[in-house]
């Protein structure tokens, strides 16, 4: 899963931007601490603009460093506040500030008036246990270690050893050239430098298809297959197809017909994967496949309550494969 995935890379490294004010946009403090919105908030009150005051922080805002985004900085923002134009948004956006920090203020002082809360578990939300003794947990911690067993089993016997795909192996693939509508497709041989075997699990496939965007497993839990191969002397994505090239969302399926990747980590400039043409002869191992990637599912329940799990659709989605295969 992406979570699991990205938790994994040393900090340097990991999908996370710094963060930064929502209202003055300093990457020193947070909205709930800024210095500046009470104050510009108490000009607005008097009917006053905030930056005609001398000292008012739009006047003298932090400089935009070299890399930086143009946009969310505070010299940008700034230079937008200052203008006439942009005074009705910044009147919004510091009635916005000033009730976050109100918010925070009053959760502060609740905190140091009222008694210790009683404890409960941050998974299923008991009384009776923490979130290491949950019993709930546990029980899905080994339905998700089952059902990835069995789903990382037909990826095996499949990819492996039906197809023969892995690090070194000769395939052919396709690339469509020319405009959409009267292109063609030409078709090359390639190497396969890499597949993310350590990354791929059942949220591989997350019925895309079949599911509406506001119903579809959140991308934070899915698990994109990514192929890297060399063509003609240049390292490009992959994508596995079925039958149905036309639909960016029909799924790749097992050697019985069955639904097996429907997530890619390649953009719509890679090739799409026709055949093997020589196989690899580095297979995975046993342990590849009756592992289920335990480490990743207790990364992902000790993270997310069942709450979450169930809103974002994990749940869902698990029930769907243990009926499909009947693994209940």
């Amino acid at each position: 899963m992406r979570a699991f995935n990205n938790s994994q890379k040393p900090t340097s490294q990991r999908s996370r931007s710094k963060s930064s004010c929502s209202y003055c946009r300093s990457d020193e403090h947070q909205v709930i601490e800024c210095p500046h919105a009470k104050a510009d908030w108490a000009l607005f009150q008097a009917f006053t603009i905030p930056c005609s005051v001398a000292d008012n922080w739009t006047n003298k805002p932090a400089s935009r460093v070299a890399g930086q985004s143009h946009w969310g900085n505070q010299y940008t923002t700034a230079c937008w506040y200052k203008d006439p134009t942009g005074w009705s948004k910044w009147y919004a956006e510091c009635e916005k500030a000033v009730a976050k920090i109100e918010r925070a203020e009053k959760r502060k002082a609740n905190a140091k008036n009222n008694t210790k809360r009683a404890s409960k578990c941050g998974f299923c939300g008991s009384a009776h246990h923490n979130r290491r003794a949950c019993p709930s947990m546990d029980a899905l911690n080994k339905r998700l270690i089952k059902a990835n067993a069995h789903w990382r089993q037909r990826f095996y016997d499949r990819i492996v050893l039906d197809m023969g795909l892995g690090n070194g192996a000769l395939v052919k693939v396709s690339e469509r050239v020319g405009a959409w509508n009267s292109g063609d497709t030409q078709e090359h041989v390639g190497i396969v430098t890499s597949i993310n075997f350590g990354e791929v699990n059942m949220f591989s496939y997350v019925e895309n298809g079949k599911r509406s965007w506001q119903h579809r497993v959140d991308q934070k839990f899915q698990a994109p297959m990514s192929i890297q191969a060399i063509v003609n002397g240049k390292e490009m994505g992959v994508t596995l197809h079925s039958s149905n090239h036309g639909n960016s969302y029909a799924p790749f399926n097992d050697e019985h017909g069955r639904p097996l990747i429907d997530v890619f980590a390649n953009n719509y400039r890679a090739f799409d994967f026709v055949k093997v043409i020589s196989p690899t002869e580095q297979p995975l191992s046993n342990d590849w496949v009756s592992g289920g990637q335990q480490e990743c599912v207790q990364f992902i329940t000790k993270k997310y309550s069942l709450e979450v799990l169930e809103n974002k659709k994990v749940i869902e989605l698990l029930e769907n494969y243990e009926k499909r295969y009947n693994l209940s």
